[in-house]
């Protein structure tokens, strides 16, 4: 008996003793660190996806993508809406709270209501801004300007999403009351116009950094600063390599290749504004952006990233080109200063040409975002000790595959949907045009060949150009990343997007922060 009391008090003094253990000691919640690359193809729902891989790959096929083993439901409500912004949820992805969706960038709110926050880690900015003063090398691509939100709100708060000239700026300078944080290693995107003064000349015989290589392929606009700062020239001054053309970028990778120690910090910028051109497919063939040695190709003759054939921004580098490039450097940095790197790549052509209506434009977008993920596989088959993670804020002009497609019985060329009936009033039994090959009124789409061989039809139809809370999911693959079916396989928020990413870069799983307001920073 007395035997017995003995073990039942061991037993209740081990019960005591596990209970007194830290909880991340109990869970085994330590975990590892290592690089995060976080790639937002923006606005990019399952509807975009799936009309990617039956266009590519065929209905049956698989895209890079679809290779990523991890997954989780995205939810991306934001303070005052239930559809995330661009802006608004970036802002959320770099601070790790839940912030207004229409004016914040880097802050809460916009304009004289802009309120600067902390990140969830209680940090005075945003991961990457930390990640940054810890000495880690990070970077951001963008197929956008260097002023989208997507990737610019990791580094600059502005009152405004459309100031620009402002956010570019504190790239290079820092955040107002931080200046001289440390420098992105790698600035790759477009946006020239924001770094060179209005009235800077077109370049001629020789690119140099008192000229301009773009003009904006749709509006026509060029240099646009009012301060008459150079930041081209700035850049070069700071140590940067800039480079703004294929060829550029082209020797610039070649010297990567020859030399594996060398490591610059570089600046791309390739197009005035967006390097892709995001206006309907009628409108890019009335203003002669065609080029007709694509005819006949799946991609179309459409130029719908760069300019005209001969011209110092045709065919620029595409969104995974860029990314390789940013790999290679972030990772020497990596290895130089025995730190994870932090890199994030958005693909802004998967929201802004939905946007626009232009499926053949959100077609190309997606196999182009899927590049950008084929890049990461890549390098996480080599580099073990990274988090690959995916998602999209919204769900871009929320495309729709009608197949077999609505065609006109003499000309062949797609037509309209059937309406939305009332079962009232027959005069809003509205249907709406759907896109082909073209646009309007063209061929229909041709699906790559599914299981069986069939090559089957289909148009794209769209209920509008706005981003909506579509269905998003979010994919990860490497460090960390089965995270998403544990941790966060009943809820993955988009303040989760900062959690997953502090974890795999510090170490630390930071407590969920859902129904709690950002802290205004310095109180």
């Amino acid at each position: 008996m007395k035997k017995m009391k003995k073990l039942f008090l061991l037993a209740v003094i081990a019960v005591l003793a596990i209970s007194m253990v830290p909880v991340s000691a109990q869970n085994d919640t330590t975990y590892e660190t290592g690089n995060v690359i976080f790639i937002h193809p923006d606005g990019t729902g399952l509807n975009h996806w799936d009309a990617g891989r039956m266009y590519w790959e065929g209905p049956d096929g698989v895209l890079e993508w679809d290779q990523l083993p991890y997954m989780a439901v995205y939810r991306g409500h934001m303070l005052d809406r239930l559809t995330g912004t661009s802006n608004g949820g970036a802002t959320v992805h770099a601070f790790g709270y839940k912030v207004t969706g229409p004016g914040s960038f880097g802050q809460d709110g916009g304009g004289e209501e802009a309120r600067p926050i902390n990140g969830l880690s209680g940090f005075e900015g945003s991961i990457m801004r930390e990640a940054a003063a810890a000495g880690y090398p990070v970077g951001v691509v963008n197929d956008g300007d260097a002023a989208e939100p997507g990737t610019a709100v990791f580094l600059t708060e502005a009152a405004d999403r459309n100031l620009s000239n402002e956010i570019v700026r504190q790239m290079l300078d820092g955040r107002p009351g931080y200046e001289g944080e440390p420098l992105p290693v790698v600035i790759l995107g477009g946006g020239e116009r924001f770094f060179l003064p209005v009235g800077t000349p077109m370049c001629e015989d020789e690119i140099t950094p008192d000229c301009a290589v773009h003009v904006d392929q749709v509006s026509g606009n060029g240099p646009a600063r009012e301060d008459g700062r150079n930041l081209v020239q700035e850049a070069i001054d700071l140590g940067y390599v800039v480079i703004r053309t294929r060829d550029e970028f082209d020797s610039l990778m070649a010297e990567l290749e020859a030399d594996d120690t060398y490591a610059p910090m570089v600046l791309g910028l390739f197009a005035a504004d967006d390097i892709f051109n995001d206006v309907p497919e009628e409108t890019l063939i009335s203003l002669g952006l065609v080029d007709d040695s694509m005819v006949g190709t799946k991609e179309g003759r459409l130029i719908a990233w760069g300019s005209l054939p001969g011209t110092l921004g045709y065919n620029p580098p595409s969104a995974a080109e860029m990314t390789e490039m940013a790999l290679i450097i972030l990772d020497r940095r990596s290895e130089e200063v025995g730190l994870p790197f932090y890199l994030v790549a958005e693909v802004e052509s998967t929201d802004n040409l939905p946007n626009n209506a232009n499926a053949i434009g959100m077609l190309r977008a997606v196999k182009r975002a899927d590049a950008v993920v084929g890049v990461a596989r890549d390098y996480l088959a080599d580099n073990p000790d990274t988090l690959i993670l995916t998602a999209a804020d919204s769900d871009g002009g929320a495309p729709q595959v009608f197949s077999p497609a609505p065609v006109d019985d003499v000309m062949g060329y797609v037509t309209t949907s059937g309406g939305n009936p009332t079962g009232v009033d027959e005069s809003r039994d509205f249907g709406f045009p759907l896109d082909g090959i073209e646009g309007q009124s063209t061929m229909p789409f041709i699906a790559a060949p599914d299981a069986f061989g069939n090559e089957l039809d289909f148009a794209i139809g769209w209920p509008g150009p706005n981003d909506v809370a579509g269905a998003i999911l979010s994919r990860a693959d490497g460090l960390n990343a089965e995270l998403l079916n544990t941790e966060f396989s009943v809820q993955f928020d988009n303040t989760d997007i900062y959690r997953m990413q502090y974890v795999t870069l510090f170490g630390e799983l930071l407590p969920a922060p859902y129904g709690q307001m950002a802290p205004t920073r310095g109180e």
